[in-house]
């Protein structure tokens, strides 16, 4: 039963790519035809705030036959700050967090294999989340250092995810923006058919070419869909949205960012198939609380999976929160990173699931948001309190001021 199954999913999968490449074929037709589609502009020029010398020195570096860049800010003598992007995007998702976390720390903030001004290898095996965890290893131990803070946005997060289990010594803390636990992801879109219907780019990326073709098309307007939340809330400019294009304006840009997410896993987890083991590294996970793929819960069961967590929750569907809520955000990382150091991993900590670990993980999680909701309550009621004690005192002044009393 559960090989038909598998094998009846598997099919559902292709016929969903094939559907959903056929269906974007004939709208791309219909629009060229029709003239709907703006023809893209030479960009030869990066737009200025891809220089901005307040975010940095621009980098390269060669490792197993692969250039990756970089921009760095900050001291060398700070703690090893590494961030890490998301599919499809590039260093400058970072510009709102470089600048505040340079003071004290030493930060790198890289642009993943086939993404931005790093090398792009051709074949979509070499984008898989373990080979792309590899180039993270090796860039922090070529940079002379035996650990980092990792701080990981979207689909990055999965990098994040899989440094934390096959190379603990050389995470510190962890930083996740909206991206729980890989095995939880694939629980929740398993869960329900509408979640498939919500997911229908990952199998209409399963098709060569056409997907690359599409996001280029219109003068890259898959770019302007992706900021349309941000550009309603004002939250990026024009100027951002057009350094963007000049990353992503040519078909070949594309290549990179779109293996990256054909390598995301997001098959159905099998009855056979052991679960994951309990992290100990100190991890902040940041959700959005309006996402319908990834609700909230999401975050509450990624911390069955995690001994040391702490989950806050932010407006929306989280998945820029780093650019739309990038005030908060930060002090939120800051407040994070600045905390007493937590106990290193032990020898004698279990690497297999552990009931205990699991339930405090969920507990501690559970237990720090509702203090953090406790304490917003408590101040509310205070200052209503104020306020309250404040007009109470007016009207007892102009009452005695009627009827000839002095001040009380």
């Amino acid at each position: 039963m559960a090989d038909f199954r598998s094998i009846f999913t598997r099919w559902m999968e292709n016929f969903l790519a094939l559907l959903y490449g056929g269906l974007v074929t004939i709208y791309l037709l219909w629009a060229w035809f029709r003239g709907a589609f703006r023809q893209s502009p030479t960009r030869d020029v990066p737009p200025a705030c891809l220089l901005d010398p307040n975010l940095g020195i621009h980098r390269f570096i060669k490792l197993q036959n692969l250039k990756l860049h970089f921009v760095e800010a900050g001291s060398p003598q700070g703690p090893l700050m590494l961030m890490i992007h998301g599919a499809p995007d590039f260093w400058f998702t970072w510009r709102k967090q470089i600048p505040t976390f340079a003071n004290d720390f030493w930060v790198i903030a890289v642009d993943l294999r086939g993404c931005g001004d790093s090398d792009t290898p051709s074949l979509r095996t070499k984008y898989s989340p373990s080979v792309v965890a590899d180039d993270i290893a090796h860039l922090i131990r070529i940079l002379g250092r035996k650990n980092a803070h990792l701080l990981c946005a979207g689909t990055g997060g999965q990098i994040g995810w899989h440094l934390a289990y096959h190379c603990p010594e050389l995470v510190s803390k962890m930083v996740l923006i909206h991206s729980p636990h890989p095995y939880v992801i694939r629980q929740q879109i398993r869960s329900s058919w509408a979640n498939y219907l919500r997911i229908w780019y990952m199998f209409f990326l399963r098709l060569p070419v056409l997907p690359e073709i599409a996001a280029q098309a219109n003068d890259s307007g898959l770019i302007d869909k992706m900021f349309q939340p941000l550009v309603k809330n004002k939250s990026v400019t024009e100027e951002e949205i057009e350094a963007y294009k000049f990353i992503f304006s040519r078909r070949e840009d594309w290549i990179g960012p779109l293996h990256h997410l054909r390598q995301l896993n997001v098959s159905r987890v099998s009855n056979i198939e052991a679960q994951p083991g309990v992290i100990t590294k100190p991890t902040l996970l940041v959700m959005g609380d309006s996402d319908p793929l990834l609700p909230l819960d999401t975050a509450y069961k990624s911390a069955e999976y995690v001994e040391r967590i702490s989950i806050k929750p932010l407006p929306g569907t989280g998945y820029s929160a780093h650019v739309s809520h990038a005030a908060s955000l930060n002090q939120m990382i800051g407040e994070f990173l600045r905390e007493m150091p937590w106990r290193p991993l032990s020898l004698l900590e279990p690497s297999q699931p552990s009931l205990v670990g699991r339930v405090m993980g969920a507990s501690l999680a559970v237990m720090s948001n509702t203090f953090s909701r406790t304490t917003e309550a408590l101040e509310m009621t205070r200052a209503l309190q104020g306020d309250l004690y404040g007009m109470a005192q007016a009207s007892l002044k102009v009452a005695g001021s009627s009827l000839g009393i002095g001040d009380m």
